[in-house]
Formats: C-alpha cells, sequence, structure tokens
C-alpha cells in the first residue's frame, strides 16, 4: 500500500498516532517507525532505547530517536517488557531511514494483553486513512524538498 509514495506494507499492523509499525512475531510484538515518521524526522543521527527487561507503559517512551533539528521520545502504543533492542540500529541508527520495515526495527517488546492492545491497531485502508488524515492534519506536504520520501 503506498500514500504519497510512502510505503506502507499490508502484512504490518500500525500505530498512526505513534508514526509506528508492529509485527507479531510469536508472543512478542517487532516495532519501528513507519516510513511517514521517517519522512516527517528526516535522517536519524541516534536512537537510544531503555534497557531492556524494562517495563514499558502504554504512551511512555521505549526510548529517544535524535534527527536534524531535534529529538522525540518513541512512545509505545501497547503496554509490555522491552525484551531485545535492535543493536544493529543503535550502531547504525541510517538504518531506520534505509529499511524501516526490515532491518531498522527499533524494539521487541513482550505485550502485557497483547489481545486488548491489538485491538487498537489498524491494518489496510483503515490503516492509510489514518495516515492520510494525520498528513493533513500535520500538514504534510510530500513535495517539500525537506522531506524524506522513502521508496
Amino acid at each position: 500500500m503506498k500514500l504519497h509514495g510512502l510505503e506502507f506494507p499490508d502484512h504490518l499492523l500500525y500505530a498512526p498516532d505513534y508514526n509506528l509499525w508492529l509485527r507479531e512475531d510469536g508472543d512478542t510484538v517487532v516495532i519501528g517507525l513507519s516510513a511517514y515518521g521517517c519522512a516527517i524526522y528526516g535522517q536519524i543521527f541516534a536512537f537510544t532505547p531503555k534497557r531492556d527487561g524494562w517495563h514499558i507503559d502504554k504512551d511512555r517512551g521505549f526510548g529517544v530517536v535524535e534527527f536534524a533539528k531535534a529529538a522525540a521520545s518513541a512512545r509505545s502504543p501497547l503496554s509490555g517488557t522491552l525484551l531485545a533492542s535492535n543493536e544493529a540500529v543503535v550502531r547504525r541508527p541510517a538504518l531506520i531511514n534505509q529499511d524501516c520495515y526490515g532491518e531498522g526495527w527499533m524494539v521487541r517488546l513482550q505485550p502485557d494483553d497483547w489481545p486488548s492492545a491489538r485491538h487498537e491497531l489498524l491494518s489496510g485502508e483503515a490503516a492509510l486513512a489514518a495516515f492520510a488524515e494525520r498528513m493533513r492534519l500535520d500538514g504534510f506536504d510530500p513535495e517539500n524538498q525537506g522531506v524524506q520520501a522513502l521508496s
């Protein structure tokens, strides 16, 4: 699925308000920054995750993302225990920009209540519609030279 030139793989779940994607992996969840998140942040210079084993409450940060002009807390759309951070991304944060849906994943969580949390996430056309509305509210202009459209 594409929206304004940005890819949103249809096999993933999305939390548009957090600019994140989620992928079920057994009884754990892998989380990463969406293509839209990459586009609005631009080049990512650092990702500093919380420590493995840390319990993350919903809406609380699982790490800090540093980009050209600022830093932002990467907030979790669900509660759970941080099982692992992507050490490759910690060493080379540009992986997030280069392959946000693959090698650029950020953290793996053990959700507290995955069945309930899963119902709050979006997929398919519902996810695209939510990202389109978020882009509209953000005043996102994919033609802006300061925006990094990923292909």
